[in-house]
């Protein structure tokens, strides 16, 4: 296991970190009334001054200013306040230290957590919804971070870090002294809130719990200590409500049996600020869980607390949303797309969900991609043609000469929102792409499976059988329209040869049939085209005739969504089990991407080839050998159109029999893959569609 020490706290760079965090944070002054301000104008001397003390073990946390603040939704919420120099020092150790607790966090917890939302949260709801768990356990702690207990919290830390110095920081701190009206009480349960190292702590005191329901199959969401269990039927329900209480039990706390309830989704409920009500998720006003950032020092006070301190600081539901960057008002407007004259538009979408990736396409060139305030903008010949709030994209693509300027690109790195390059005509270049908190337990696992022959084999294995299955799908769906003998003979020998995929000992044996089920499927799909196309087999770098070049520029795009939708899981896309590793080759886009070719991208280039909304003439043929058959611009437009439809478009899942697009169901098999890495699931099963 990696250890952590107190000398990697107190490093010139640690320390540094931690003040800049803090200062970005700004929030207000303790006990002794120190502001940041005032801490800044001798930054080093104060920072040197905090390191000896932690060093020559003189170091005592000042203690914290309660202060109590209404809420919302009624009632008071309190916050202890620790001073500036022991905020950063708190700082400090969580950056240090955070890395360990996050190995061993649970996918189902999204609190407080880099790279996690009240957004995200909701989305995974909303998934297991779909795929029929309609019974739900509401659950609320009492006084959840009043109670926690010390020692019982001390054991659970003390098995991740065994440093002495750290360990004997984190006991000061849970065990300081708080002034509430002048008089001093030390805490003896229970973390204060508004103590940088607090949310931390709050998400190991449960991983336990978190442990426990997983380890019984229960699907759990968990924000802080506001959670649902999403169960298929109402015993099951009654059962993870049992589970829990005793989970609870044994870490000396209980449920809010005022808030906690057994609720089916037709009946409704509410959960961090949304209403689910049957397929629906609505943005209401509620006051999700607490654990407030610090309010700042232009804040107004309470009357009934010293000058210094702090008037009510934004609710939760504004942080949470805040993190998730949403703002108040804004789930997208339905109306409102991110496309209009220089990029595809892209048709309303179904009333139950939104797209799951909502991406911003520069392919005019010429045009520049900036940033002002929180929004993105879009100019061509310094005139601007497009401004799009920064909450509404999750990935850019830009393609040819568009540009992207330095504060644009960071700001998209800040925000991980992903920048895909490429040539005009849609060869991917690469991403600009932050991934800050790598989930290093799933990569450990991807790993170690990658170096397993047998995992490798039964893994490519079933892409292949997905990927064949599929096209031998649309095969058959051509052949009821157009009575063509050589698709007809296609859809036989491509079933015939699906038996045959279970006996291959090798992935170089496993290719082979692959690539012959291929050549046969486009001879047969050649077959059905009109001579002018000049189709004849599929051709790659370059393609040579205009369905080749349709074909290419829908992998890339398929590749890109798949790709994203890997790094969000948290797989390192590069290490796959169908295709090979060699360097700047993402293999595992590429494995994934198998069984969604035919049933995303073939579909509707042979829509939009074979209902002539395309025609050679929307394209420029190569001019000289070697060069590639190339899309027009307005085809490009088209093309793009027509695939962001058929991503949004809805289909039954045949795995989880529930109604999602096509991405969403990209994202079920990736997250399919994920447990079957883990072992939580035993065989992958493709999407294969009938």
């Amino acid at each position: 296991m990696q250890t952590v020490h107190l000398s990697d706290v107190l490093t010139d760079f640690n320390l540094q970190q931690a003040w800049s965090k803090v200062y970005e944070n700004q929030g207000c002054s303790g006990v002794d009334w120190q502001t940041l301000s005032a801490f800044a104008e001798r930054l080093w001397q104060n920072l040197d001054t905090l390191r000896n003390e932690v060093h020559y073990e003189t170091y005592r946390p000042q203690p914290l200013l309660r202060v109590e603040v209404d809420k919302p939704s009624g009632g008071k919420r309190r916050l202890s306040i620790p001073t500036v120099r022991d905020r950063i020092l708190q700082t400090a150790v969580t950056l240090v230290v955070e890395p360990l607790f996050e190995a061993e966090f649970e996918d189902c917890s999204f609190a407080y957590r880099k790279g996690r939302s009240v957004q995200q949260a909701v989305e995974r709801v909303q998934l297991l919804q779909r795929q029929g768990y309609h019974w739900v356990v509401d659950a609320d702690i009492e006084s959840f971070f009043d109670n926690i207990d010390h020692s019982l919290l001390i054991a659970e830390v003390s098995k991740l870090i065994t440093d002495a110095g750290i360990l004997k920081l984190i006991h000061q701190w849970l065990q300081s002294t708080v002034i509430v009206d002048n008089q001093p009480f030390v805490l003896h349960k229970g973390v204060p809130q508004g103590s940088p190292i607090a949310p931390l702590l709050s998400n190991l005191y449960l991983h336990h719990l978190d442990e426990t329901l997983l380890d019984d199959n229960q699907c759990l969401v968990r924000f802080a200590d506001d959670f649902l269990i999403l169960c298929k039927s109402q015993d099951h329900a009654e059962q993870a409500l049992e589970l829990t209480d005793n989970v609870l039990n044994q870490l000396r706390l209980k449920l809010n049996t005022r808030k906690t309830q057994i609720v089916h989704f037709n009946e409704g409920f509410r959960f961090l600020g949304v209403q689910f009500i049957r397929s629906l998720a609505i943005k209401t006003e509620t006051d999700p869980p607490d654990l407030l950032a610090l309010p700042t020092e232009t804040d107004t006070l309470e009357p009934s607390v010293p000058a210094q301190a702090i008037a009510e600081p934004p609710t939760i539901m504004q942080l949470a949303f805040s993190e998730a960057k949403l703002s108040p008002d804004d789930f997208p407007d339905r109306e409102e797309n991110l496309d209009n004259l220089d990029y595809p538009e892209v048709d309303d979408l179904p009333a139950d969900h939104e797209p799951l990736l909502r991406t911003l396409y520069l392919l005019q060139h010429g045009q520049v991609l900036g940033k002002e305030s929180e929004r993105l903008v879009v100019r061509q010949n310094q005139t601007i043609v497009r401004e799009i709030p920064a909450i509404k994209i999750d990935q850019v693509m830009v393609f040819g000469n568009a540009q992207i300027t330095t504060q644009a690109m960071q700001f998209c790195l800040q925000e991980r929102i992903p920048i895909y390059l490429l040539s005009g005509h849609g060869h991917y270049y690469g991403v600009i792409d932050s991934f800050s908190t790598e989930p290093v337990l799933l990569q450990r696992e991807q790993f170690l499976r990658a170096n397993d022959p047998a995992f490798c084999l039964k893994i490519a294995t079933a892409l292949v059988q997905g990927k064949l299955a599929n096209s031998r799908l649309i095969l058959q769906r051509l052949a009821r329209r157009h009575n063509n003998t050589a698709l007809s003979r296609a859809v036989e020998t491509i079933k015939n040869s699906l038996p045959q995929l279970d006996k291959v000992t090798t992935l170089d044996e496993l290719r082979g049939f692959e690539g012959n089920a291929a050549k046969v499927y486009f001879q047969a799909m050649a077959a059905s085209l009109d001579a002018r196309w000049g189709f004849s087999q599929r051709v790659r770098q370059p393609p040579t005739d205009p369905v080749n070049a349709l074909l290419s520029y829908g992998y890339t795009l398929l590749f890109y969504n798949v790709y994203s939708l890997l790094r969000t899981r948290g797989f390192n896309p590069h290490v796959g089990f169908l295709h090979a590793l060699k360097p700047g080759h993402p293999a595992l886009a590429s494995d994934m991407m198998e069984e969604f070719r035919a049933l995303v991208v073939d579909a509707v280039v042979w829509k939009l080839v074979l209902n002539q909304r395309l025609t050679p003439d929307d394209f420029d043929p190569p001019k000289v050998a070697g060069d590639g058959c190339l899309l027009k611009p307005h085809a490009r437009q088209l093309f793009i159109k027509a695939l962001e439809e058929k991503f949004n478009s809805d289909i039954s899942h045949p795995v989880t029999d529930t109604q999602l697009d096509y991405r969403r169901c990209m994202e079920v098999q990736v997250h399919h893959l994920s447990q079957v890495i883990r072992g939580t699931e035993s065989t992958y099963q493709p999407m294969v569609v009938r």
